[in-house]
């Protein structure tokens, strides 16, 4: 059933590009996680890419990657299954900083583009089952080559890749133009009932700080800096229990290398006595987040009991 289906004929000649050979894929990818997600009766969404299309949307950027968002708790069952199916998990290669990536990156050989496997955005401060609750709650339910897909609505959609541009991966000289794409696409893309349902959204996966420039330009006052939730800590830290010089550390080490001493004291002005605290505590703090790749990588190598 999750097996590599084969390539739709394509519409144009044989000298198709690379790029529709690279969009074909990702659906074809879609496809596969949707049958495979179903047979284990795990929860995924496709996302990016093509779905741009299939929503009536204008991908701001092309991706060499597919995208699927699956339910925290059950992604390395998700992994393990496209393991299971002639896929294997790589190196992403370029995530940065001392915190685990948010993503598996997993290949297969008659695909040309990796698929990445999210159970975390980063920034979205809630805790990240409850953001996929609200994702899911909102999703719609494409028929790709006839299987049915369950995706990202549109108001995700648009969220979503606003988060990837604008967040801490975003890179300054590019944050203008960028911010003048997603405006447009808001403005121009979205309904106004969806345009409310988007800021709706932000708040209640409590995604402002990646998204708080574009928020600013929009008129949707943002206030002071926000801070992680400790569920949200507790998942990227991999550990069970987290404490205040914790999340201040997850959210300046999230945050874009040029809003880090901004962000430092608009926290400090905020919350002085946690941050004296804090700052007692750094070092430990410090040895504590340096250990969260390792406990990530331990947390990957287990084979979790099927259900």
């Amino acid at each position: 059933m999750a097996e590599i289906p084969a390539e739709q004929p394509p519409g144009t000649s044989a000298s198709s590009s690379d790029q529709a050979r690279l969009r074909s894929d990702k659906l074809r990818a879609a496809v596969v996680v949707a049958q495979l997600a179903r047979a284990h009766s795990i929860r995924t969404l496709a996302a990016g890419g093509p779905m741009f299309a299939q929503l009536g949307l204008v991908s701001p950027r092309v991706s060499p990657t597919a995208v699927v968002f699956v339910e925290p708790i059950h992604q390395l069952h998700l992994v393990l299954a496209l393991e299971g199916v002639g896929w294997s998990r790589i190196s992403p290669g370029h995530t940065r900083g001392l915190l685990p990536p948010v993503f598996t990156r997993v290949v297969h050989p008659d695909l040309v583009c990796p698929l990445d496997i999210y159970d975390v955005l980063p920034g979205f401060y809630a805790a990240p089952v409850q953001v996929f609750e609200l994702f899911w709650s909102r999703r719609v339910v494409l028929q790709i080559s006839g299987t049915v897909v369950p995706a990202l609505d549109r108001v995700s959609t648009v969220l979503v890749a606003g988060h990837d541009q604008l967040g801490a991966l975003a890179r300054d000289r590019r944050a203008e133009s960028q911010i003048d794409y997603f405006v447009s696409m808001f403005r121009n893309s979205l309904t106004p009932a969806e345009q409310a349902a988007l800021v709706q959204l932000v708040s209640d996966v409590r995604g402002i700080e990646p998204l708080r420039p574009f928020l600013t330009r929009i008129g949707v006052p943002v206030g002071e800096i926000t801070l992680p939730s400790e569920v949200y800590c507790q998942v990227r830290l991999v550990l069970e229990r987290v404490s205040d010089p914790l999340i201040f550390a997850v959210s300046l080490f999230e945050a874009r290398p040029g809003r880090r001493k901004a962000g430092f004291l608009r926290i400090l002005r905020n919350n002085p006595q946690r941050v004296i605290r804090a700052l007692l505590a750094s070092p430990l703090s410090l040895v504590v987040v340096a250990g969260s790749r390792a406990r990530h990588r331990r947390q990957q190598q287990a084979r979790p009991p099927h259900d």
